[in-house]
C-alpha cells in the first residue's frame, strides 16, 4: 500500500515571551505604556495519566494583528515547567514560540532537532465578546537556560478565543510585532542562525531571517553569546507612546517621527523599539 503523501505546516512567528521575575510590576510598566494586556491566568497542562494539573506559571499577553507578547512568571518551582531553570540565568525574553497549523505535521518538519513530545496546554480567556478555555498544542526543542531562546512550536487550537476585538485595541496605537533582534559574537550569532533555520525560518539575506509576516535579525557585537536585544513593533503613530514613555522617564536611545526606541534593558533585558506602520 502506498504511504500518504507527508503533508507541511507552514511556519511563523507566533509570540514572544519574557520571563519576569515580578508580573505585576511587569504588567504596570506596559499598561503604563499604553497596551492592553489579557487577565491574569494560570497555565494548565495534562499530564501522563490525562490529568489537568497546574503548569506552575502565569501569565498576562498583548496581543497585537501580528504576533503577540506574552508576560509570564514562574510561580512554583516544583510543578515541573520546562522553563524554570531560565530564572537561574536571567530574566528577560526566552522564549521564541513559532506557530504551526497542524502540530503534527510541524512535528514530522522538524525531527532534526529532536522535539519532544506533543503536549495539550490551556489557559482561561475573559474578554467582552468572548470567554472559554484558549487551547494549544505545544511542542518544544531540547535548550538550555544559556541558549539564546527556548524554541516552541504552537498550534492554536482556538485562535477565536485568543485574538477577541478588544484586545487588539492599544491605546498607544500598537498593531503588530515586527522582528526581534539577537546581538553577540559571530560565531555565536551564525550558530543561532544554523538552528533557527532547522527550526523553520528562511533565510532572506543581510543577517535576517523570516517567520512569516516577521523577521529576526543577526547583529554582530564582537563579543559574547547570543541574546535577544531589541524587540521591534509597529504602531499607527507614536505621539502617545513618546508621552507614555517620557512620563515614565524611560532613556530613549532613538526619537525621531518615525522610530522611538526605549532603553527597557533594566526591566526587560532588551531595547523596544516602535516604528510607524507604512
Amino acid at each position: 500500500m502506498q504511504k500518504p503523501a507527508q503533508t507541511s505546516s507552514p511556519i511563523f512567528l507566533d509570540h514572544v515571551g519574557f520571563i519576569v521575575e515580578d508580573l505585576p510590576a511587569s504588567r504596570a510598566l506596559f499598561a503604563g505604556l499604553g497596551f492592553t494586556l489579557t487577565e491574569r491566568a494560570d497555565h494548565t497542562r495534562t499530564n501522563a495519566q490525562g490529568e489537568k494539573v497546574s503548569a506552575g506559571s502565569s501569565q498576562h499577553s498583548i496581543m497585537l494583528g501580528t504576533g503577540y507578547i506574552e508576560l509570564m512568571q514562574i510561580t512554583d518551582r516544583q510543578a515541573g515547567h520546562q522553563l524554570t531553570p531560565a530564572i537561574d540565568e536571567r530574566y528577560g525574553l526566552h522564549v521564541l514560540a513559532l506557530g504551526a497549523g497542524d502540530a503534527q505535521a510541524c512535528h514530522q518538519q522538524v525531527a532534526g532537532l529532536k522535539p519532544g513530545p506533543i503536549m495539550d496546554w490551556a489557559r482561561p480567556v475573559s474578554t467582552p465578546e468572548r470567554s472559554g478555555l484558549a487551547r494549544f498544542r505545544y511542542f518544544d526543542a531540547p535548550w538550555t537556560a544559556s541558549d539564546p531562546s527556548y524554541i516552541c512550536w504552537v498550534e492554536q487550537v482556538t485562535p477565536e478565543l485568543v485574538r477577541s476585538p478588544s484586545l487588539l485595541r492599544h491605546p498607544n496605537g500598537a498593531q503588530a510585532l515586527a522582528g526581534l533582534s539577537y546581538s553577540g559574537a559571530e560565531s555565536a550569532l551564525q550558530a543561532w542562525a544554523e538552528r533557527l533555520q532547522q527550526a523553520g525560518a528562511q533565510p532572506t539575506g543581510g543577517g535576517r531571517l523570516s517567520l512569516g509576516p516577521s523577521w529576526i535579525a543577526l547583529e554582530s557585537s564582537g563579543t559574547g553569546p547570543a541574546l535577544p536585544s531589541a524587540l521591534t513593533l509597529v504602531f499607527s503613530s507614536l505621539q502617545d507612546l513618546s508621552q507614555r514613555a517620557e512620563r515614565l522617564q524611560l532613556r530613549r536611545l532613538h526619537d525621531s517621527p518615525e522610530r522611538l526606541s526605549l532603553d527597557l534593558r533594566d526591566v526587560c533585558g532588551l531595547a523596544l523599539h516602535a516604528v510607524v506602520q507604512a
